[in-house]
């Protein structure tokens, strides 16, 4: 799960403010489980779920909405969404329910079980109030959430709408789902009923199923295919018409097909979907921007104001997931728990790992420069420092991630956890004389398990130690396990980096030397412009003034409500970019034309510096 931290946007920008029985069901063929999802007759935002199980001879069973589920490494409790559960018999008659928890229900005389029935609320609509919810806790992460707009869009995680019987996880599903004609679906599995009104949909088991998200919108799909991988990216953007798939599209491809080709063989995933919800940051609609990775897609939220280069970072990230855990796993994770998981210790691998490639693979493939990728890793470094404590074993950490504390360590996995792969790589090309890397190593590891193989969570590191050399070791056990803080310019200087001050554009556009040049009126739900001084460039190259009350940004109105998804439209602006504000001065409307100019600030950074280590730097950056 890639998270963009807007709370810590909006903070620097806001300074101021069991016996046999003798009947058993029938339940779905060839010991499926049978699931329908009514997307047509909506009630009152609310979708009708039935499921009908295999066969049941227990005297009770347990039927269980997921707690949590895997990647994104917090609570859940999807059940808070399911309204009148019943059980039925084959004649429609209600079985004795007992609901043991917000998850499970627990069903009496389940031998005579036809199926069960509930209504399902989406988790957008209680999202309203902060940043991520309407309380700051215990939120469904949007891009892992659901919606329900009837006739319009139906985003679906499926662990929101199906749940499953206790004994039957490895049962395979077979789904129906019934949706308006003129809303196309878009799955990584496929659909098995090409009418316009209904899709089938198939799953090995239950794991699967939740794997597979689907999203139903109007059909604004765009796809191509690149060595016998079909990409399918489906955006709906009800608000801003400019961006959609076609927009997207050249960009992605561009990406993935460099992803491609930086991973060679060991990416054979036959087809990877991209589902792309744009929010309105309005009431009920989502809050959560960023992705959540699944093994064939990818379920994103995004600003209708970020970028165009924003959104396809975030993707990039989670398609190398199609890497790890994919085919590199844990036991705990291939055998998830949804409702009392045990966590797997190797976050710093499927995460870490997984955001150091989506950042060495542009250098490598030749879409961002040398300098560009150290500046990125550096600023990981710079992260890692202030946001985190420097001694943590990231093992502990993900073995305890559902842990409160622990909770807020986790998003190290993406600043520390990319710089401790990125040492592991560079100790195995010095070790190797740079014929060999980490993603070796993966290749390595990927060949020994793969999709269907699991690991045991304690053999893993004995096995990379195996693979590789001791120094690697070496390097998990300290600096990993133990969590003994690093001085990653050690390891750098093994392929002449040295530490050094770079110059790069400020993030935010509005805000110098941690001084916010705008100002909020609550009493007229304005915000205003507060030029003190002209060391902003950014405000100096757009015109604005003092007082200036900011009405429109590229188009996007601005007023208190709405001002994250417009001001976050600032963030990580490209320097030169055409910019139109709209403001109002002394009483007159004023149409500020230009280029985006941005702050240069000076920061600690990396410099190759060692001619004599060109190739080893080379065999790193450029192999």
């Amino acid at each position: 799960m890639k998270i963009r931290l807007l709370s810590i946007l909006v903070m620097a920008l806001l300074l101021s403010s069991c016996a046999s029985t003798r009947t058993a069901t029938t339940g779905g063929k060839s010991g499926q489980v049978a699931v329908t999802i009514d997307l047509v007759n909506v009630l009152d935002d609310k979708v009708k779920v039935v499921i009908k199980p295999s066969a049941i001879t227990s005297q009770t069973t347990i039927f269980r909405i997921p707690r949590i589920i895997p990647g994104t490494y917090m609570i859940a409790d999807y059940g808070r969404y399911i309204e009148k559960f019943e059980a039925l018999d084959k004649s429609g008659k209600p079985l004795a329910v007992t609901q043991q928890d917000v998850n499970t229900w627990v069903i009496s005389n389940a031998g005579q079980l036809d199926r069960v029935t509930y209504l399902v609320n989406d988790t957008f609509d209680s999202e309203e109030g902060s940043a991520f919810s309407d309380d700051g806790t215990n939120t469904i992460f949007s891009p892992a959430g659901t919606n329900i707009l009837a006739g319009k869009q139906f985003y679906l995680n499926m662990a929101g709408f199906v749940g499953y019987f206790e004994n039957q996880v490895n049962n395979p599903y077979h789904v129906t789902i019934s949706h308006p004609s003129d809303l196309v679906g878009t799955s990584s599995l496929e659909d098995e009923d090409k009418s316009a009104a209904n899709d089938i949909f198939l799953a090995s088991r239950y794991a699967e199923l939740i794997d597979s998200p689907v999203m139903y919108s109007n059909p604004d799909v765009a796809s191509f295919t690149v060595d016998n991988l079909k990409v399918v990216l489906h955006v709906y953007s009800p608000v801003n018409k400019e961006i959609t798939s076609a927009a997207l599209m050249p960009e992605i491809q561009k990406m993935i097909t460099a992803q491609k080709k930086f991973l060679g063989d060991i990416n054979n995933t036959p087809k990877y979907a991209i589902l792309a919800y744009i929010t309105t940051y309005g009431k009920d609609d989502a809050r959560g921007i960023g992705a959540l990775e699944h093994n064939k897609s990818t379920t994103a939220v995004f600003m209708q104001t970020m970028s165009s280069d924003d959104l396809i970072q975030v993707i990039s990230h989670e398609f190398f997931h199609t890497l790890t855990p994919l085919n590199v796993h844990s036991k705990e994770i291939h055998d998830f728990d949804f409702n009392n998981p045990k966590m797997s210790a190797h976050l710093w691998l499927y995460e870490g790992v997984t955001e150091y490639f989506a950042n060495l693979f542009q250098v490598n493939q030749g879409l961002i420069s040398e300098d560009e990728f150290l500046a990125h890793m550096a600023e990981k470094e710079s992260l890692a420092s202030k946001l985190y404590p420097k001694e943590i074993s990231f093992t502990e950490m993900s073995k305890n991630v559902l842990d409160p504390g622990m909770q807020e360590i986790y998003p190290n996995v993406y600043q520390k956890g990319a710089l401790l792969a990125m040492c592991i790589d560079l100790i195995i090309r010095d070790k190797s004389n740079g014929q060999k890397g980490i993603l070796d190593l993966m290749r390595q590891l990927s060949n020994m398990y793969g999709p269907t193989k699991p690991f045991d969570d304690a053999e893993l590191i004995p096995t990379i130690t195996k693979l590789t050399y001791p120094e690697v070791g070496d390097f998990i056990k300290k600096y990993i396990v133990e969590g003994e803080p690093i001085d990653y310019s050690k390891f750098l200087k093994l392929v002449g980096v040295e530490r050094a001050t770079i110059s790069r554009p400020v993030q935010i556009a509005l805000l110098v030397d941690n001084k916010p040049y705008l100002r909020i009126d609550k009493a007229n739900n304005q915000v205003l412009a507060v030029v003190p001084d002209d060391k902003n460039v950014f405000v100096n190259a757009m015109g604005l003034k003092d007082n200036d009350v900011i009405v429109e940004i590229n188009g996007q109105k601005l007023d208190i409500s709405n001002m994250v998804t417009v001001l976050g439209g600032l963030y990580n602006l490209e320097e030169g970019r055409p910019m139109l504000i709209k403001v109002k001065r002394d009483g007159v409307m004023m149409d500020l034309k230009g280029n985006a100019k941005l702050n240069q600030v000076e920061t600690p950074g990396y410099k190759f510096t060692d001619a004599a280590k060109t190739a080893a730097k080379d065999s790193w950056l450029k192999k």
